[in-house]
């Protein structure tokens, strides 16, 4: 009952607000039960023939005399939850361990409690949500019921640990299988530190990483921890994040992966009529999309604006728009959809459930660290890498559609789309934006909710209040140091999910491709890609800067410098053979569409010079802005005030003359490739009986 209790405390559609409120303090009070009923326990699940630990009483049926279970036990459990407790010991070969033990007759109170609670839920169906109650209760009765066999979590752990074993950074307490019975199960003990017990810097890299690896799980690997709360997370000494408690584990189908990995991009790209698509592919909204114009009126298939789901996305765009921290923060789209739903029909599945959970669990954690944490942007490299390989014929549709016209010309207009919704973010971020209550944004958590699903979700999302001591470490250190899209592409490309990535970087139209990159139309695309890669080069010059100075002034700096993730010898070989996988692959690319510009004829070889005069541009318009930011960096560290300004002054004056000449360079050279693809496509048109690239 208090399992059922703590999971109903999350659903006030379920449940009224009160009596929610009313049981979450279950989730925070578990009185631990008798030692000796522990001890019971442990004797007849490990076959005990005395007591079971020096200095502790033997247990009913045991010989006082008779050899002991273990070297040493704690005479108290070191921690109590809902199903059972945990004591330190050691084995007889001098391994530490920490002893998980159930409650004495908890699956027989399970099952009683459970019959009771389908009666309540028959006489509440209808009433207090629109969905199947019984179906979510069974769901969660049987995640229960599973939990209680201590033999499933052992599996879940190994499950787990071997699914995410690719990060290189996360552990798992191996469990003992000769001391895993169904009530008690032994597992080595980690030394390590919980959240509140870390230094600023550890706590900012524990936040990363634990990000990280559940949103990996949640669109690559399908296996997501179901329960990351603060307690069952920890840092090790060695610097690996550990996870705990695998009792409740989340299984996620590829349909679903590849729907949640479309949602966080088109959170990010602003692309609200995708985002409902999203939610109509995971379920959470039904086909058709069914709308009421008030609480309490029939559902209806169409809208007064026309295509429902286009009215959904409009209204879903300007509550978010309007909501601080819309695009930044789980929490606020859970507000947002949460107050939608009285007059849109969505549906919770289960999986949902837990899913939600566990992102408001994350920026639980990531909000005492962090006040700008973008749990979206730690998610995007594995959602690009998802969507980068689809497993079903609808992902890799979408895939092609996005990148590829029927054509197979290049789809530009996604990119200008993507810049242009990139630079009015800018300008709308220098501006204070505004609640839902007209008020500054800035040090609001979430908007004002105005339902009960609402309110428990701004709750959740806003549990964990800003440490300042936590948050003193500088959150860039440890950005630099997580996946990037780049490594979502370099693990893709030449693995053996990227078939319909190979696929249509073989059939793009290089030719067109590269004519237009070097047109006046694409220089914002040009001019992104420097600043990116200017950005990714300073970071590199910035980290070599401060190891060096770290270096020299170590014996008298009393900072610690920044410490790198650990990765296992495994994932480091798995990493250099997809880079090694992905050279190849690139290579092959290069040879292939090279020929077909020798095939071209003229257009081919515009596309060629084309292609070395971007390079040419980017890469002197990188050198000059990385060179620039990191003397100012340097010169920071190493002159006075007045000097690193005019240090600053010089490089800034030299990069604009050096841009200024390029770009009038790269504008006559544009003209001229546009003409020269000007008189293929005539000459194509002219003499129609010829292969286009002759004609060219």
């Amino acid at each position: 009952a208090v399992k059922v209790g703590q999971t109903l405390s999350q659903r006030p559609d379920i449940l009224p607000e009160d009596v929610c409120e009313a049981l979450k303090t279950l989730q925070t009070s578990n009185k631990p039960f008798p030692n000796e009923e522990a001890y019971r326990v442990l004797a007849e699940e490990f076959g005990a023939i005395g007591p079971v630990a020096p200095g502790l009483p033997a247990t009913e049926g045991c010989d006082p005399c008779g050899p002991t279970l273990f070297k040493s036990l704690s005479a108290d459990c070191i921690a109590s939850a809902s199903l059972g407790q945990v004591y330190r010991g050691e084995t007889h070969d001098g391994q530490e361990i920490a002893v998980k033990v159930q409650r004495p007759g908890a699956l027989r109170q399970c099952l009683l409690d459970g019959s009771v609670i389908i009666a309540a839920l028959k006489a509440l169906q209808g009433r207090y949500w629109n969905g199947d109650l019984l179906a979510i209760f069974d769901v969660t009765a049987a995640g229960i019921v599973k939990e209680l066999d201590f033999r499933n979590e052992a599996k879940n752990a190994e499950a787990f640990r071997s699914s995410l074993s690719f990060l290189g950074y996360v552990d798992v307490p191996r469990t003992l299988p000769q001391l895993t019975t169904r009530r008690a199960m032994a597992m080595e003990w980690v030394h390590g530190r919980h959240l509140s017990s870390l230094s600023a810097e550890e706590a900012m890299r524990m936040t990363y990483m634990s990000c990280e690896a559940v949103t990996a799980g949640l669109v690559l690997t399908g296996l997501v921890h179901a329960d990351p709360h603060e307690g069952n997370i920890m840092l090790a000494d060695d610097g690996k994040l550990v996870f705990l408690d695998f009792g409740l584990m989340s299984h996620i189908s590829e349909g679903v992966m590849e729907a949640f990995a479309s949602g966080i991009q088109c959170v990010l790209s602003k692309d609200y009529i995708g985002l409902v698509q999203a939610f109509i592919d995971t379920g959470f909204v039904g086909s058709p999309i069914e709308w009421r114009a008030r609480d309490g009126d029939p559902w209806q298939l169409t809208h007064p604006d026309g295509d429902t789901r286009i009215a959904m996305a409009k209204e879903l765009q300007e509550r978010m728009e309007a909501c601080p921290g819309g695009g930044s923060r789980f929490g606020a789209l859970s507000v947002v959809l949460g107050d939608m739903g009285f007059t849109w029909q969505m549906y919770t599945p289960p999986y949902v459930i837990l899913l939600i959970r566990t992102f408001l669990t994350l920026e639980g954690i990531a909000g005492k660290v962090d006040p700008d944490f973008n749990i979206y942007e730690v998610a995007l490299p594995w959602a690009v890498q998802r969507a980068l390989s689809p497993s079903t014929a609808s992902g890799a549709k979408t895939l092609r559609n996005s990148l590829l016209t029927d054509e197979n010309k290049f789809q530009w207009q996604r990119i200008e789309m993507l810049i242009e919704q990139q630079q009015a973010q800018k300008l709308k971020g220098n501006e204070p934006s505004k609640g839902l209550d007209g008020g500054d944004a800035d040090g609001v958590g979430l908007p004002a909710a105005s339902s009960a699903r609402a309110r428990l979700m701004a709750q959740e999302a806003s549990k964990a209040q800003l440490d300042p001591a936590l948050a003193a470490a500088a959150a860039d250190a440890q950005a630099a140091q997580a996946a990037s899209p780049l490594d979502a592409l370099t693990a893709v490309l030449g693995s053996s999910s990227g078939s319909t990535l190979r696929r249509i970087a073989r059939d793009v139209d290089s030719t067109e491709l590269l004519l237009r990159l070097a047109s006046p139309s694409a220089r914002p695309v040009r001019r992104l890609a420097v600043q990116k890669l200017a950005d990714s080069l300073h970071n590199s010059i910035s980290c070599s800067i401060s190891k060096m100075v770290h270096a020299k002034y170590a014996a008298r700096s009393s900072v610690p410098a920044t410490q790198p993730w650990p990765v296992s010898e495994q994932a480091e070989l798995r990493e250099k053979l997809a880079s090694k996988r992905a050279r190849t692959v690139s290579w092959v690319l290069l040879r292939f569409h090279m020929s077909r510009q020798v095939a071209a004829g003229w257009r081919g070889a515009a596309a060629v010079c084309a292609l070395a005069y971007v390079v040419m541009r980017v890469a002197v318009g990188v050198l000059v802005r990385s060179v620039a930011r990191s003397s100012a960096t340097m010169a920071g560290k190493a002159l006075p005030t007045p000097m690193v300004a005019a240090v600053a002054a010089v490089a800034a004056a030299l990069a604009k003359i050096a841009g200024r000449e390029l770009s009038a360079i790269g504008t006559s050279f544009s003209n001229v490739a546009e003409e020269l693809s000007d008189v293929g496509s005539i000459g194509a048109q002219a003499q129609p009986g010829r292969a286009p690239d002759a004609a060219a």
